[in-house]
């Protein structure tokens, strides 16, 4: 039981990081169309990005989102993170953003970690 908490209150903390970052990441993209364009990226796939990451990060909110569909959530999200970590170390940005980067995606791997050791059927986790 303590197990299970601890797992829930893990997942919480790491998901809750994510649906923050995949947000402000989508709005950072969208606003700032010359650094991802300086990192190679088309405008079309930026546009695409911040969909991408706003429909992720709602469906990681609605407490009724069954666990394979935020997998796949996680799935997409752990991609979009290992192309930005790519992007950065291939355009020598500072340590700090690789670090940032690499942070997501350390949390990314907590939350699909314990997404499936938690005992989310509880719609109010």
């Amino acid at each position: 039981m303590a197990q299970t908490k601890r797992n829930k209150a893990l997942y919480r903390v790491a998901n809750g990081y994510i649906i923050f970052f995949m947000l402000f990441s989508a709005w950072y993209s969208y606003t700032h169309a010359a650094d991802l364009r300086k990192l190679g990226f088309p405008d079309y796939f930026r546009i695409e990005l911040v969909a991408a990451k706003i429909i992720g990060a709602s469906v990681l909110l609605w407490p009724y989102s069954p666990p394979r569909i935020k997998d796949w959530v996680y799935t997409g999200f752990l991609i979009a993170m290992v192309s930005a970590l790519i992007a950065h170390i291939c355009n020598r940005d500072p340590l700090s953003r690789i670090l940032f980067v690499l942070t997501d995606l350390v949390l990314i791997f907590l939350s699909m970690r314990y997404v499936s050791r938690a005992d989310l059927s509880d719609p109010k986790h």
